[in-house]
């Protein structure tokens, strides 16, 4: 860590957290009809793949295999983020990913990473759990105590928080970042430096191999469209006089997202094998049947 001094006076604990030469790279798209959903697959970290991982086809060697296929270097860190349809037709494969374009100073982001292991670990240390007296003849100094009741309950409550291996699991940090320097192009430097609020998962870089990795992206809040719900019509009778199909807005919402399926790939499933749609069933309440009744089914409105 360090310290990042203010036009103010204020001094602010930072990181500093840098991408090396190469950057991230798009290396694959997935959509809907194939995979379920609209992603985007990062990588990073250029290395010289060994003999031994090309040997192994279902694990590394099949990935640089299908990273070649694409004209890509072996990359040591790859990964997908879920992205809604309008910016995931703005990414191509090969494309390299600049921060500078997609963050700015001032943005609050999420760091995932993991923690730094420390071993088997007291109470004391993992829990911050008070000590025993030191003195007069005490000899319950950093010991755990009494666990539960010896009678009535007679055993352990799930979650007691007791000695154990501590660190080595992964957490998120929410912080704020400072400043983005990109696009450096001198010598021994990496590409990318960003400065970022307080501290974050993981062990610093104090040999030529670095620290550990990192990856960041915004904050997953629940208004930014990412669990969006399309509005719909409930239909049902409001009276015996009014007619069954009028439409009362706003009593029911409607996901596209079917167990983590686009539910357009489900249907789409279903005119595969059953082009007609399927035996015997009434289509008249199928909004993604083309000959529905328009008023005894809903149409859901486009992303």
């Amino acid at each position: 860590m360090t310290t990042v001094f203010q036009p103010n006076g204020e001094t602010i604990p930072a990181t500093i957290l840098v991408i090396k030469r190469g950057g991230n790279v798009v290396t694959d798209k997935k959509w809907p009809e194939r995979h379920g959903g609209y992603r985007v697959e990062v990588g990073y970290n250029r290395y010289v793949a060994q003999d031994w991982e090309m040997k192994n086809a279902g694990g590394r060697g099949g990935k640089i295999n299908r990273l070649a296929a694409a004209d890509l270097p072996p990359l040591q860190k790859i990964k997908s983020w879920a992205v809604r349809p309008q910016e995931w037709i703005k990414y191509e494969v090969g494309q390299k990913i600049v921060v500078s374009e997609k963050f700015k100073e001032g943005d609050v982001i999420d760091i995932h990473g993991v923690s730094k292991e420390k071993g088997f670990a007291s109470s004391i240390k993992r829990w911050g759990h008070h000590r025993g007296p030191m003195t007069h003849g005490s000899k319950h100094h950093r010991r755990v105590g009494s666990l539960g009741g010896g009678t009535g309950t007679a055993r352990l409550f799930p979650g007691r928080k007791m000695p154990a291996h501590q660190g080595g699991f992964p957490c998120k940090t929410r912080t704020k970042i400072l400043k983005i320097i990109d696009n450096i192009d001198e010598d021994n430097m990496p590409e990318t430096m960003i400065v970022v609020k307080g501290h974050v998962p993981g062990f610093t870089a104090h040999w030529k191999e670095g620290g550990s990795f990192v990856y960041f992206n915004h904050p997953n809040f629940r208004g930014d469209g990412r669990f969006k719900r399309d509005p719909v019509w409930m239909w049902y009778v409001q009276d015996e006089k009014d007619d069954p199909y009028v439409p009362i807005p706003a009593h029911a919402w409607t996901m596209k997202a079917y167990w983590g399926r686009d539910m357009r790939w489900l249907s789409e499933e279903k005119w595969k094998y059953w082009p007609d749609g399927f035996p015997g069933y009434d289509h008249s309440h199928d909004p993604f049947f083309e000959d529905c009744d328009p008023r005894k089914s809903v149409k859901a409105p486009e992303w």
